[in-house]
């Protein structure tokens, strides 16, 4: 492992000859560390890495072409039905949890059995 660390290292440091180029190589390593010790998946981490900067030049672009109305992203059906679930997706957790809070409020509501002797 020190090896690995050393190589990182000399590679953080020759893109652009900057020791903060190698702070940032550490603070990403006890990240990961965590992460890994979280037992935190690595997929999502990858993709919003990749693809965060697309989506977001994306979402200005459409947000500059609409002039900042945000009916954009369902004014066609297969945009809409994708938006929908991805606000979904987005705020299941929420959902869920107030969900699991309004059932068992009914379950208290019902009259208790009462064992026949």
């Amino acid at each position: 492992a020190p090896v690995i660390v050393v190589i990182c290292a000399i590679g953080a440091y020759t893109v652009h000859n900057a020791m903060l180029d190698i702070w940032f190589m550490m603070v990403f390593g006890v990240v990961g560390y965590v992460f890994k010790k979280l037992d935190y998946p690595l997929a999502p981490l990858v993709l919003a890495l990749v693809l965060g900067d697309k989506a977001e030049d994306s979402f200005r672009q459409a947000m500059l072409l609409s002039q900042g109305e945000v009916s954009i992203f369902w004014a066609n059906p297969l945009v809409g039905s994708i938006s929908t679930l991805a606000m979904l997706l987005l705020f299941w957790p929420l959902i869920s949890r107030a969900i699991a809070k309004i059932r068992p409020a009914k379950a208290k509501d019902l009259p208790q059995e009462q064992p026949v002797d």
